[in-house]
């Protein structure tokens, strides 16, 4: 075989053995080397140039021309995903890896439905039915009887309130120094009973003057060192409260529990914990109101009632307790305030036909004392009896009225057509006329 045909049968170079520098500089890393071949020409050139150049540039030019080198030669970073991971798993054709990614996928959609239904779950197990409570003595009048002695107020009562008091005032006067701390028990809170967070026993009030308010609160009105506005007395009153709230909090060591600031009386319910009294061996629920007036017309007509007539203040713990038990006390669901299941234990007693109390037409301010003048003594569970087949069969909800000042059954002083609100499934009801003695407009 001659040289000749040798170098024939040899193979010749294809064209992609010498890429083209066009293709050279579609490649990132030649392209990098190309651009840092540029720059070290273009030093080269400004060194025999300008012989004075600044040292500064030709290090920085330097730095970044070696930067340059050293990424064309560093290899590129790839992702690496996990085992079993979606990105991973599309990779792979096995048979085997594609059923797991299948069941996986699954499992993913029906996580929500899962955790709606443990969700559902947990609410339906946490809610228990209300436990009646348990009594030593036997027979409706002897029950009765032990449990008024358990939810009435005592001198203990009074102790715990005033405690509430003094670690309210010394967190409140923090910011409020002109601020008057009252608290009032419509009960025992220490008795174990049900909604005790929902419809607390004890009531906070903190009594400062509307241009009290506004001095100390200025900053929370004000923006760039002038005042934006002037609120109004209600958000006046609901600014205090968080203020307060606040203080109780951070200072005196409450624990939040919930707002109702919807209706003519804002409030909040806050826990005390039994750290902070050292009285008692569990939490206890208060409201918090700022320039309420609620709590104290209250406390003034039962004390003025059970003057009257000791079987009132019983009675209308007793009806408390059982409306609240019942779960038809909440004022934020519609219901009934406890004042005004007061106000209708009173009506109950003034008004009756089975009632022997001699509870007369109450006066607005000053309310009148006298003496008790009971003739016959009717028990407590007799008139609590009495009272409910009273409202369900006697009192006609529709055309009456109650009023404690009258003493006397008499026609709404608001008509039938003003008193209709709209239901949650879209009827009307006709909610009751309940006059309070101490705001009558004559």
């Amino acid at each position: 075989m001659t040289p000749m045909s040798c170098m024939a049968e040899s193979p010749k170079p294809s064209r992609a053995a010498f890429p083209s520098l066009w293709d050279l500089l579609n490649d990132e890393a030649h392209r990098q080397i190309a651009v840092a071949a540029v720059g070290i020409t273009a030093l080269v050139v400004l060194s025999a140039n300008f012989p004075k150049l600044e040292l500064e540039l030709v290090l920085a030019l330097t730095v970044a021309v070696g930067y340059a080198v050293r990424q064309a030669h560093q290899k590129p970073s790839t992702v690496k995903h996990p085992k079993g991971s979606p990105a991973g798993a599309k990779k792979s054709r096995h048979p085997l890896l594609r059923e797991v990614n299948k069941t996986r996928s699954k499992d993913r959609a029906a996580v929500p439905a899962r955790q709606a239904a443990a969700l559902q779950e947990r609410f339906r197990t946490t809610v228990r039915p209300v436990a009646p409570p348990t009594f030593a003595a036997s027979g409706w009048e002897a029950e009765v009887d032990e449990l008024s002695k358990k939810i009435a107020r005592t001198s203990e009562v009074d102790g715990l309130v005033q405690g509430v008091v003094s670690s309210a005032r010394a967190a409140i006067q923090l910011v409020i120094p002109e601020a008057e701390i009252l608290g009032f028990a419509s009960g025992n809170p220490m008795f174990n009973k049900a909604f005790a967070m929902a419809v607390p026993e004890i009531h906070i009030v903190m009594k400062a003057s509307s241009a009290v308010l506004l001095r100390r609160l200025e900053s929370r009105f004000t923006r760039g060192g002038s005042i934006n506005y002037r609120p109004d007395g209600k958000k006046l009153q609901k600014c205090a409260i968080r203020t307060c709230t606040e203080q109780l909090v951070s200072e005196a060591g409450f624990k939040f529990r919930r707002s109702a600031f919807v209706g003519d009386d804002p409030k909040v319910c806050l826990l005390v914990p039994p750290t902070v009294l050292g009285l008692c061996s569990d939490s206890i629920a208060i409201d918090f109101s700022v320039n309420s007036e609620i709590p104290l017309r209250s406390d003034n007509i039962m004390l003025e009632c059970n003057s009257r007539d000791p079987r009132a203040e019983p009675l209308m713990l007793l009806v408390r307790r059982w409306a609240r038990d019942r779960g038809i006390a909440h004022t934020t669901k519609g219901h009934l305030s406890t004042y005004a299941w007061n106000l209708l234990t009173v009506f109950f007693l003034q008004v009756a036909p089975t009632s022997d109390s001699s509870l007369g037409p109450i006066g607005e301010e000053p309310l009148a004392k006298r003496e008790a003048e009971c003739s016959s003594q009717k028990s407590v569970a007799a008139l609590f009896e009495e009272l409910v087949a009273f409202y369900s069969r006697d009192f006609n909800w529709q055309t009456e009225g109650i009023s404690v000042r009258l003493g006397r059954r008499a026609p709404a002083r608001v008509s039938s057509n003003s008193r209709f609100i709209a239901a949650e499934d879209g009827s009307t009801e006709l909610r009751p006329s309940i006059e309070d003695p101490f705001e009558v407009k004559v």
